[in-house]
């Protein structure tokens, strides 16, 4: 269940109680003998039922709203909503009048046609504010969607511009090309087989520019590559251990997820051959059909020295996943291990059709 604002409708009741009730009342002006008192009281009277009465229908439509927020149920939403707006006007406008006639105010002789004429205003008020607070909702919803997506852009894109700039900065290009070096006078096979997965994670970045999700088993060929880099550069001082369940590759996260927590983990740890940093990756099926787990994991040797914080980082990864409707990746420090459970979302999920 979802929470949301009641509408902010201030302007429209301002305009809108006294535009029906003086109009209401003027229906009637002949029967008030065009007494001018007597029009301004039943005008101040109708001023308090309609407040009243318009009070009841915002808090039933704010009470549906929450308990049907999804695109998918907007058929069931607008039934129920006017449904519930026409039983308002009937109770409202019967009781009403029949406690104007029980005090005896009433100027006319209550008939039952009174009942189906009073009734039938408030039935087609009603149609006309229900329709106004829908376009009015679904106004604020298209904006809302704007703003969605103009912000998963604005982070996807920086996202790729950090991950790119990550992976062709001076120190990576150089390391890389050093390690290459070696390789060409050592082992040509293993120097081919090192610029085959340089290749692999430039495609990797250039190909995921207009993705807003992959899947998990995209992500790890792409990590694979990836630490197959860091590996020619660290050698025995750096381990990745992979423990994925196979009915979860076709799972779905942000691209660069793994890359940046692992780049997360090599930023603030010491590596060295005697102490390697062991970087895990796990994922878990959870009872949720729609989100599964992964848990990225790392050993803590912190460094001594104080780092600076790298633009993007977990602040990022965290804005991406809530910006995509995700849950928010939940980060564990116990001293021993750190470790970062993200969400997975399974092919076909709801919430991917919906995507801005």
């Amino acid at each position: 269940m979802t929470t949301l604002e009641r509408p902010n409708d201030r302007w429209l009741r301002g305009i809108g109680i006294p535009l029906i009730v003086l109009l209401a009342n003027l229906i009637y002006l002949k029967d008030y003998h065009e007494n001018p008192v007597l029009y301004s009281g039943w005008v101040f009277i109708g001023m308090g039922y309609m407040t009243l009465a318009w009070e009841g229908s915002v808090s039933w439509v704010h009470y549906v709203r929450t308990h049907f927020p999804d695109a998918r149920h907007t058929f069931r939403r607008i039934t129920i909503t006017f449904a519930g707006y026409f039983l308002l006007a009937i109770v409202c406008q019967s009781l009403f009048i029949f406690l104007t006639d029980l005090s005896g105010l009433a100027i006319i002789p209550i008939t039952p046609r009174v009942y189906q004429a009073y009734i039938g205003i408030g039935i087609v008020c009603s149609l006309i504010l229900g329709t106004t607070y829908e376009i009015i909702y679904y106004l604020q919803q298209y904006r809302n969607a704007i703003a969605e997506a103009e912000a998963i852009q604005k982070s996807r894109i920086q996202g790729q511009f950090d991950s790119l700039k990550s992976q062709v900065n001076p120190h990576f290009l150089f390391n890389s090309l050093n390690s290459l070096s070696a390789l060409i006078s050592e082992d040509k096979q293993q120097a081919n087989k090192f610029l085959e997965e340089l290749s692999s994670v430039y495609r990797y970045l250039l190909q995921s520019n207009d993705r807003k999700l992959v899947t998990l088993q995209t992500e790890i060929n792409f990590i694979q590559s990836f630490f197959y880099l860091l590996k020619a550069r660290y050698g025995p001082a750096i381990e990745l251990h992979l423990n994925l369940d196979n009915s979860l590759l076709d799972c779905y996260l942000p691209p660069f997820s793994l890359q940046i927590l692992i780049e997360n983990a090599l930023c603030y740890n010491i590596v060295l051959a005697d102490r390697p940093l062991i970087i895990g990756i796990e994922a878990q099926s959870g009872r949720n059909q729609e989100v599964k787990s992964l848990r990225v994991w790392n050993t803590i040797q912190r460094k001594n020295l104080q780092v600076n914080r790298q633009p993007g980082g977990l602040s990022q990864l965290t804005e991406r996943f809530t910006l995509l409707r995700l849950p928010r990746p939940v980060i564990t420090d116990d001293g021993h291990q750190f470790s970062v459970r993200v969400p997975l979302s399974v092919k076909g999920a709801e919430f991917l059709i919906n995507l801005p």
